[in-house]
């Protein structure tokens, strides 16, 4: 059976709702991840470690290879680690993590409320807060040369990144830069722009380009390498994204933050 997927697209994060049994490939992202099972276990699949299964929420720090399925319904919040994603990242760093407690009610509750109406921007961005706050005690400092970089690189085109003009604005080399950002959040820059370079293509397939066009769209030579990066970046084909049900937010609401 296939599920019935509805996403919502915040900034740079968003919400995933998956009504019925699903998953994906195993693949890593530069965005924070906390899945939250709604019925039934997770399975969860880790570089470098045996499968397990846990019925408690999992959180996935930026960049880290694994994947998550499920028999039932799950929601996921995707945070960005540079911004309303920053404490569960300090937490997660490098890691794939079960929650308990405090932290783990805390998501089922959210996710609970997201359930109980239609996904749209509002209950989106209350899930990703809700979140967020789970965290933000470990909320740690991030050199704000390499924040200013990354948005500016955000608000690029992602086919070209100037990579050197975006450090040497900030007193940087472009090496040094690489090696802050790694310090921050534990895999390459490179790896960022990649992800800005996919975004920049579903949100093309979202708003009805084709595979080709969207490709483009993202910097990428055709659509089989428009394929090949979105499945290890979100674990999932052009195709399935497509059918997934979108809504996008407006590019003027901005950037998310921490309240």
């Amino acid at each position: 059976m296939t599920a019935r997927e509805h996403t919502a697209l915040v900034g740079e994060g968003g919400v995933h709702v998956v009504e019925d049994a699903g998953g994906a490939r195993r693949h890593a992202l530069h965005l924070v991840k906390l899945v939250v099972p709604v019925d039934g276990p997770l399975a969860v699949e880790r570089e470098g470690a045996p499968p397990i299964e846990v019925r408690a929420p999992v959180l996935t720090g930026a960049g880290v290879a694994g994947a998550v399925s499920a028999p039932g319904a799950t929601v996921t919040a995707f945070l960005p680690p540079d911004g309303l994603g920053a404490g569960a990242q300090a937490v997660a760093r490098g890691r794939v993590l079960a929650l308990e407690g405090a932290q783990a009610e805390r998501a089922r509750a959210a996710a609970r409320e997201v359930l109980r109406g239609r996904l749209d921007h509002a209950a989106a961005r209350d899930f990703m807060t809700a979140c967020a706050r789970a965290f933000a005690p470990a909320r740690p400092p991030i050199d704000r040369r390499v924040l200013r970089a990354m948005r500016r690189l955000a608000e690029q085109a992602p086919v070209r990144p100037a990579l050197g003009p975006l450090a040497a604005a900030e007193g940087l080399s472009r090496s040094r830069l690489s090696h802050l950002f790694h310090d921050a959040f534990g895999h390459p820059l490179r790896d960022y722009v990649t992800f800005l370079r996919v975004m920049a293509a579903v949100r093309a397939l979202v708003a009805g380009a084709a595979p080709a066009r969207a490709a483009l769209a993202g910097g990428f030579h055709d659509q089989a390498h428009l394929a090949r990066a979105v499945a290890a970046t979100l674990g999932r084909t052009p195709g399935a994204l497509a059918r997934s049900h979108f809504v996008q937010e407006p590019a003027a609401s901005g950037r998310m933050v921490v309240p």
